[in-house]
């Protein structure tokens, strides 16, 4: 740990500051600096980040610099290695960007990736193509591995496999008493526990070793609908996932496409079911499992094929520039023909004031508890419930006003039939752990966050309170 730092108090943090710059091997932005607006910007632009600092260090023993000078000036130290996870309320805090953490190790005959908290899940898929192993990823290709992990992480491969956050079998990190610490089941059972699915609330983490999984055959994609075939679509998307194998999973819903220049021509300003579909397996069987689907109702275009997991990004085609949003989301008891109307009814009712999106996920499978009624160790869990809903508004016509009321709707029409468990990759920055964990677990994790971080330095984008 670094040493000698001057103590400070609040009209004395830019003299702190101003040690750490010197200090860091890497790098220090700071207001006034023509880099800052670009330093500090957000995946979600939307949010306006006014952190004290952007930090970008070259290696572990700089994260000890950025935690001891944030012990020695009284502010918190929050991480986004690559802008997701937006924190609005970080205005003494250092933003720290751990980009310089790029090292990928794959242990093929282990199955074991190493993987460094600057690397998207786009750069390691791209890594594990031709292995016949996968990672538990998500539809994003940019989202950090480390971040998602943390977060609980619902992936393409949870209704197989569990949540992402399962698959952690090490954790390398600088805590929030500046010591460095590599975490495993042997080494401390009770802070991994905490790490999977936490969040970043517990210290700087700068590498992770996980579990990687045996997937000879992928088979996927988009399939489009019109929207007026939403109800029928969804509804059959519940039928074939109330029987269907855990290795198929699903994520469908409305979208509501802008009128600008990214959107292809032909689907540009106009609105469309959609039905996004990863299969661990073959084309023939999956073609049996989608084939009431697709009698019920048909396709305006069907991109499913045999791909390679480094195609993954591809399915749901997320957006890969940053852009202004807000979104909303909640962990549903029951995935029924009124409730589907209902959401899909709410969803056109709001799409007039600008929501642009609404996805239902359904769950099941490796997801719930075991024939026991045990779970994962780690706070993530597992989900007993039975679709996730996630709904999401674009904010990119300045002109426009949107606030948090266009999910107003849908709120009600989801009344009474959520449940308060969810991973924290999917809740928006108005949530704290209290919507993702019991009050049990909010309590296990506080004593674990009081025993690394009894200053309470670590941020997170989702409070523990």
């Amino acid at each position: 740990m670094t040493k000698g730092i001057p103590m400070s108090n609040s009209t004395r943090l830019h003299p702190v500051l101003d040690y750490l710059a010197a200090d860091l091997h890497g790098s220090l932005v700071r207001p006034g600096d023509p880099r800052w607006d670009t330093a500090r910007k957000p995946w979600n632009v939307a949010v306006d980040q006014q952190p004290l600092a952007v930090a970008t260090p070259r290696d572990v023993h700089d994260v000890t610099r950025i935690v001891a000078a944030a012990r020695a000036g009284k502010f918190g130290v929050t991480v986004q290695p690559r802008g997701h996870g937006a924190a609005g309320d970080c205005a003494d805090c250092i933003l720290v960007r751990t980009s310089a953490f790029d090292e990928i190790t794959i242990n093929v005959a282990d199955r074991v990736a190493r993987v460094g908290s600057g690397i998207s899940w786009g750069t390691l898929l791209a890594r594990l193509e031709g292995t016949g192993l996968i990672a538990l990823a998500g539809s994003s290709p940019d989202v950090s591995v480390t971040g998602y992990l943390l977060s609980g992480g619902h992936s393409w491969f949870s209704r197989w496999q569990g949540l992402a956050a399962h698959s952690l079998r090490a954790v390398e990190l600088v805590d929030g008493r500046g010591d460095i610490c590599r975490v495993t089941p042997e080494s401390n059972p009770e802070l991994l526990w905490a790490l999977r699915g936490g969040g970043g609330l517990f210290g700087v983490v700068t590498t992770v070793e996980i579990d990687l999984f045996e997937a000879p055959e992928l088979f996927g994609g988009r399939i489009v609908f019109a929207a007026e075939e939403a109800d029928t679509v969804l509804e059959q998307v519940a039928v074939i996932m109330a029987n269907a194998p855990n290795e198929l999973s699903i994520f469908a819903g409305l979208i509501n496409m802008p009128d600008i220049e990214m959107v292809p021509e032909p689907m540009r300003g106009h609105s469309f079911a959609t039905v996004d579909v990863v299969f661990v397996g073959g084309a023939e069987r999956c073609a049996d499992l989608l084939a009431p689907l697709l009698t019920a109702a048909e396709p305006i275009m069907d991109q499913t094929r045999a791909f390679g997991i480094s195609r993954l990004g591809e399915v749901s085609a997320d957006p890969d520039e940053p852009v202004p949003s807000l979104d909303w989301g909640a962990t549903l008891t029951e995935f029924t023909a009124d409730t589907i109307g209902d959401l899909v009814a709410a969803f056109r009712a709001a799409s007039a004031d600008g929501l642009a999106m609404l996805q239902l996920r359904p769950l099941g499978g490796a997801l719930r508890p075991d024939a026991r009624g045990n779970s994962p160790a780690g706070v993530a869990g597992s989900l007993s419930a039975e679709c996730i809903v996630f709904a999401a508004a674009f904010l990119m016509d300045p002109s426009r006003h949107i606030d948090d009321h266009v999910f107003d709707t849908l709120r009600a029409a989801t009344a009474g039939k959520t449940v308060p468990r969810s991973p924290l990759s999917l809740l928006s920055s108005s949530y704290t752990m209290a919507d993702a964990v019991s009050r049990e677990d909010i309590t296990r994790l506080a004593e674990i966050k009081r025993t690394v971080d009894p200053d309470g330095l670590m941020r997170s984008n989702v409070p523990l309170v």
